[in-house]
């Protein structure tokens, strides 16, 4: 190969480097998508809301394996090193000896006092898993939240662009007319106060969403791509908004119904009143005995003869007949609790009946409101070609063409904002039933 074909081989690939080199650069400034899935995934894992809520669970797990401990042998070694002396003993009445003991005990039954701990501990630690499930869920609809509420801010960005854009060909148009002698210059100074007030609402729009975005970030616990990136959408056009809405879910009686089997938090009320049940019978247990078991091995290591190796095996009761009224207060304090327990499950299964109804109402009202959103949009856009036309005939004036502008534009946002709420609706019927189509079904 002769020199020039390799100098000529290696220009190529400097200009093939170069010309792929900004390629590069720019695709990696370009902003990542980040879907709804996404978002909730990093939501569930960065949360510090998710963390607190299964260390708690884990917490009352230990617990649990604490108050298991009393039906299991307890196992003790110990050793005494020491001098003793036994008057008139023979032939040896004093010296040193080395004991060592080995102990063994069993309780064998408490009438309700370890059964009463393990039973609510192991309430106790369901309530906790409940409330850890819940506390997704909860995460889970503030995402989405926050999800559509960045959204609709983008959204309502691009209806101030739009306005923007249709002030700045008015105000072209009214220099235009005044420069023609066909317009007065009220035409122009108007346009351009109404300019100048639609670009405030732009600035307006955009510092909406940067407050937005940090909520969404809060929720998320974490900020992706360094702050670089875009929310992906699969909604079109703003006209086509009303016609691709989702669904409503099952009538209100179905929702109820399945919110009485699913949600997180009726469950966990469940398991504290048969936590608070456990709890009475462990206050309970200490009006009756307590029978145990112990085996002793004592191993002697002296000249005194009377110091032998022994063993003993018992079985002993203890009951107390009086405490000063300490298990009166006890059991007292413990069914207080259970009442207490008692009503607030009853207080929570009609919560969950106001919010389910509540969230359905508000959903079924925002779903007719996008329609009507809708409708007033298409004929605000009618209205606005019509006084854009007269004005541009001389027929129409420059106040006509401003109000048609201002009630276009304010119909834009009045969709967009009506439509995020139908899906925020949506998302806290969800949340209202304990369903969550991003989270697997609970076992």
């Amino acid at each position: 190969m002769s020199v020039l074909s390799v100098v000529r081989r290696q220009f190529l690939l400097v200009v093939v480097a170069l010309a792929v080199l900004p390629l590069s650069a720019y695709s990696s400034d370009a902003p990542a998508e980040l879907s709804l899935e996404a978002a909730i995934e990093l939501a569930l894992k960065n949360n510090p809301r998710v963390e607190i809520a299964t260390e708690q669970e884990a917490a009352l797990q230990g617990t649990l394996t604490t108050s298991k401990s009393s039906f299991l042998p307890r196992l003790t070694a110990g050793a005494n090193y020491g001098r003793i002396n036994i008057d008139g003993l023979a032939p040896v009445e004093e010296d040193n000896f080395l004991q060592g003991l080995l102990r063994i005990s069993q309780l064998i039954w408490d009438f309700g006092r370890s059964t009463g701990v393990i039973d609510s501990a192991e309430f106790s630690r369901a309530a906790a898993w409940e409330n850890l499930t819940q506390t997704k869920h909860d995460i889970v609809f503030e995402t989405k939240t926050n999800f559509y509420s960045v959204l609709e801010k983008q959204r309502l960005i691009t209806v101030a662009e739009q306005a923007v854009k249709n002030y700045e060909t008015q105000l072209y148009r009214a220099q235009k007319y005044y420069e023609a002698g066909v317009r007065t210059k009220i035409d122009v100074t108007n346009a351009q106060v109404n300019l100048s007030n639609q670009k405030l609402g732009l600035l307006r729009a955009q510092s909406n969403l940067k407050a937005a975005r940090v909520l969404f970030e809060n929720t998320l616990g974490t900020i992706p791509h360094e702050g670089n990136y875009t929310l992906l959408s699969d909604e079109d056009s703003l006209e086509t908004l009303a016609d691709n809405k989702p669904q409503m879910m099952q009538e209100l009686e179905e929702l109820i119904g399945l919110a009485k089997e699913n949600r997180p938090g009726l469950k966990r009320y469940t398991f504290l009143v048969q936590a608070a049940e456990s709890v009475v019978n462990n206050a309970e247990g200490d009006y009756w005995p307590t029978i145990s078991a112990v085996g002793d091995y004592n191993v002697y290591e002296t000249d005194i003869s009377s110091l032998a190796d022994q063993w003993q095996i018992s079985v002993g009761l203890s009951w107390e007949f009086f405490s000063g009224f300490e298990t009166e207060g006890k059991v007292a304090e413990a069914n207080a609790k259970l009442r207490e327990t008692r009503a607030g499950l009853r207080e929570f299964e009609l919560v969950i009946d106001r919010d389910v109804t509540d969230s359905f109402l508000r959903a079924e009202e925002n779903s007719a409101a996008v329609d009507i959103a809708d409708q007033s949009l298409s004929l605000a856009k009618e209205n606005l070609d019509l006084a854009d036309g007269r004005y541009k005939a001389g027929i129409g004036d420059i106040l006509e063409y401003n109000d048609a502008q201002l009630l276009y534009t304010e119909n834009q946002s009045n969709l967009v904002i009506t439509y995020y709420t139908y899906l925020t609706a949506l998302a806290r019927i969800e949340r209202a039933i304990g369903i969550i189509p991003e989270l697997p079904p609970a076992e």
